[in-house]
């Protein structure tokens, strides 16, 4: 039995014919994703942009490695307390270290117009885990707010200028914690963000919807 062998021009045609439509499917499936991710971008960069400057700011004081006492968090900085608190309540004599760092990232955040218009809030908070005993929750929350209260202060006094010009960008608090909560003792320096962000991923993704 003779073997079919296609001739030459037609086997070249329909190779040519099946490069033409996996070019087709492949570009129908590129325009599909290009479709999910040109929106995605949209909604991600503004915050993308306005994280990466917090993260030069922190890097430019302490280094990209790991500082033991100290983690930090897309729009926070968690401190454990023996890196500012000698003896749990009052403030080391001469100011630590780490809160004139943390003070001048803060300021040079606050004193670039771009980023400072980002920032709602720089909240000073400390964990309050909450018990089934109200009044014993009462005494501790004072205590903690106390504590949080403090840590501004010092950083205020470490860098007046924070204070003189940005007083009002910064609070002092105590969060409350379930009792299972993780890390229920470390002091949080949370970045608040403004609206003016979500505006933006909105301006971004008018024309996807129209």
């Amino acid at each position: 039995m003779r073997k079919f062998i296609l001739p030459l021009g037609p086997l070249l045609s329909l190779t040519l014919i099946g490069i033409l439509v996996l070019s087709a499917l492949l570009y129908y499936r590129a325009v599909k994703i290009q479709r999910f991710l040109e929106p995605a971008l949209a909604i991600s960069q503004p915050r993308m942009k306005f994280t990466q400057s917090i993260t030069s700011l922190l890097s430019n004081e302490f280094g990209t490695g790991q500082i033991r006492g100290l983690r930090f968090r897309p729009g926070a900085i968690l401190v454990e307390p023996s890196l500012l608190l000698n003896n749990i309540h009052p403030l080391k004599g001469s100011e630590p270290l780490i809160l004139k760092k943390l003070a001048s990232i803060f300021l040079n955040a606050l004193n670039d117009p771009e980023i400072r218009d980002n920032i709602s809030l720089i909240l000073v908070s400390t964990r309050l885990p909450l018990s089934h005993d109200k009044e014993a929750n009462k005494e501790m929350r004072a205590k903690m707010e106390g504590r949080a209260g403090l840590i501004l202060s010092s950083m205020f006094a470490v860098e007046p200028q924070l204070e003189k010009d940005y007083g009002a960008y910064f609070a002092a608090t105590a969060l409350s914690v379930g009792t299972g909560a993780r890390e229920t003792d470390w002091i949080e320096f949370r970045i608040v963000p403004t609206e003016r962000l979500h505006i933006e991923v909105l301006r971004r993704l008018g024309k996807y919807v129209q």
